[in-house]
Formats: structure tokens, C-alpha cells, sequence
């Protein structure tokens, strides 16, 4: 995982956002697109669903100023 990755997920939680998504609708909530065998998996899933709140979090405030 590198930075890239983690701020194309946080674009995708912005537009996510946009579009309408819920807070619960976080596409790293859904198992099945990321198996987790190993703690290093699980970093990376974590680092991943976080990245997605923060950016749809970050939509959200600006829509609430």
C-alpha cells in the first residue's frame, strides 16, 4: 500500500459522498473484495476503510457549512 492508493480511497469516499453513499456504505465494510488471511492484509484493509471515511467525512462537513 502506498500513499496513492490511500488518497484514490479517500477521492472514492468524496464521491462517494456526493453521490448520495451513507456513512455505512463504506465498500471496505464488504469482506469479499479484500480477503484478510494475515495482519499485514488486515493493516492494509484498515488503512483502506479508514482513508474512505476520513474523504467521506470530509465531504460531508463541507456540505454542512
Amino acid at each position: 500500500m502506498n500513499i496513492e492508493e490511500l488518497l484514490d480511497m479517500q477521492e472514492r469516499g468524496i464521491r462517494d459522498r456526493i453521490l448520495g453513499y451513507d456513512l455505512s456504505d463504506n465498500p471496505m465494510s464488504r469482506p469479499e473484495l479484500m480477503p484478510i488471511r494475515d495482519a499485514w492484509e488486515l493493516e492494509v484493509w484498515y488503512a483502506r476503510y479508514e482513508a474512505w471515511r476520513f474523504g467521506w467525512a470530509v465531504e460531508d462537513a463541507s456540505r454542512r457549512h
